[in-house]
């Protein structure tokens, strides 16, 4: 699944972008665990404004995907009714 390796890819960058700017402006007032929890909270928020669109296309191919099992089995269901 192509669209949901991006959508991981681009959630792994977004953090390390807070990281990294969290770092550089808080790194003599905070340890690195705080930094990390807080980048990893900041991170999250900014992926539901930020990340929407590649999420609604990864929603997209997760639905798609489940509406083809479907008919397959539907199918599957059917022909073994038939039988």
């Amino acid at each position: 699944m192509k669209e949901f390796a991006i959508y991981t890819g681009l959630r792994a960058v977004l953090f390390a972008v807070c990281f990294a700017v969290l770092w550089f402006a808080l790194n003599n007032w905070l340890t690195i665990f705080p930094l990390l929890l807080v980048a990893l909270i900041l991170s999250s928020i900014l992926s539901i404004f930020v990340l929407r669109a590649a999420r609604e296309r990864l929603a997209g191919k997760i639905e798609t995907r489940a509406a083809n099992i479907s008919q397959r089995l539907e199918q599957a269901r059917t022909a073994e009714d038939d039988d």
